[in-house]
């Protein structure tokens, strides 16, 4: 390979020289500088859309802070009706009423619920109710969704007064 540069002229050992410079720079930059290049621009991006995904959460959070300091004041309507009443209004407003096979009061402030194929979506709306509006917890909670349509479960709840209300 040296006899072969040395017999080339002057004019043709630069050549090849600045050539052989030329190629080893576009391979160096296109085998490490390049994708490094796009991997780094790649990162960038992630880590705005991250700073943007804390701004939000961080927003939120404040949000959240500033709803569990209000006092939300409880209709005294809600206290003072039987739960049982409130549950079956419910029940009729989220259209369970025919998913209902049982309820049974457990005292003065608890009511055993069974509801067969029910809407999963419309009991969670229903249980938001009566946790939010109506100021009553779940006590105790089994969901039952073997051999059902997508949607559909079987669900045995008991529902008591929130004490702390």
């Amino acid at each position: 390979m040296k006899n072969w540069y040395n017999s080339l002229s002057q004019r043709e050992r630069l050549l090849v020289t600045y050539g052989s410079i030329a190629v080893t720079l576009i391979l160096l930059w296109l085998l490490a500088v390049r994708p490094m290049y796009a991997k780094h621009v790649r990162l960038n991006n992630l880590i705005e859309q991250q700073e943007i995904k804390l701004a939000t959460m961080q927003r939120q959070s404040i949000e959240i802070k500033q709803l569990q300091q209000q006092n939300i004041k409880v209709p005294s309507s809600s206290r003072t009706q039987n739960p049982q009443q409130l549950i079956e209004r419910s029940l009729q407003t989220w259209r369970l009423k025919k998913s209902l096979e049982r309820m049974q009061s457990q005292g003065s402030n608890g009511v055993r619920l069974i509801l067969k194929d029910a809407n999963a979506d419309r009991v969670m709306r229903f249980l938001y109710e009566l946790e939010n509006k109506h100021t009553l917890v779940i006590d105790n909670m089994l969901i039952d969704k073997s051999k059902k349509e997508a949607g559909l479960a079987d669900f045995r709840l008991t529902i008591k007064r929130n004490d702390k209300s």
